[in-house]
């Protein structure tokens, strides 16, 4: 089967948001992350507690799948901080979060999409049009990318680290009560200290065009 869907998990401070970029340009796929997810729910009006109403949920994802057809990728950030999981109404809403599954799955169902983030590796785990991979690294080339990228000191740039890493673990284990590093999770894990974004990025494109032994 081919590929339709490339799902892409980031640790921050690898690129990891220049890596799906890249590949959504190498396979001529829609790049979409958070942001871009973010701002269609705005333009069709979705919030926490408008979802919640089940009887207009409907109505609300034909909006919110209108308004990602009408807004173009936003650029990848170079280093990009994630969004707090753990706090943010966006993912601890239990309805906005079904909410939100709705739409990565229709977003896989249309295919040729680059899906960023979102517990996307999770929700699709049973397609086999989809690959899914890891960016992943070690904190000391991590946190290179971080203090460049948001003009922080050494100290500050492992805290964004630890972090992020550990809302982002609990997260997964809270909500989707799996492992959000564990590598059977993911078809791919690419370590980003030694390569390029472009050159993860190749890596995906290739693996994503080899036949699949099970599907």
């Amino acid at each position: 089967m081919a590929t339709r869907v490339i799902s892409i998990s980031r640790q921050v401070g690898t690129a990891g948001e220049e890596v799906a970029r890249a590949v959504a340009d190498r396979l001529g796929f829609r790049y979409v992350d958070y942001q871009v997810i973010q701002e269609a729910a705005a333009e069709a009006g979705v919030s926490p507690e408008t979802v919640s109403e089940a009887e207009h949920t409907p109505s609300l994802l034909t909006r919110i799948l209108e308004a990602l057809a009408r807004n173009p990728a936003m650029p990848a950030a170079g280093w990009a901080d994630p969004v707090p999981l753990t706090t943010s109404p966006l993912y601890t809403s239990a309805d906005y979060r079904r909410f939100l599954e709705q739409v990565i799955r229709d977003l896989a169902d249309g295919g040729e999409c680059v899906i960023v983030g979102h517990a996307a590796q999770v929700i699709l785990r049973d397609r086999a049009d989809t690959v899914r991979a890891l960016i992943t690294g070690s904190p000391k080339y991590r946190a290179r990318r971080i203090m460049t990228g948001m003009g922080v000191d050494e100290k500050e740039a492992l805290k964004i680290i630890e972090r992020t890493d550990n809302e982002r673990l609990e997260y997964f284990r809270r909500f989707y009560d799996t492992g959000w590093l564990t590598p059977s999770t993911y078809d791919l894990c690419i370590n980003t200290d030694r390569l390029s974004p472009g050159q993860a990025a190749e890596v995906i494109v290739q693996f994503a065009s080899l036949p699949r032994a099970f599907s």
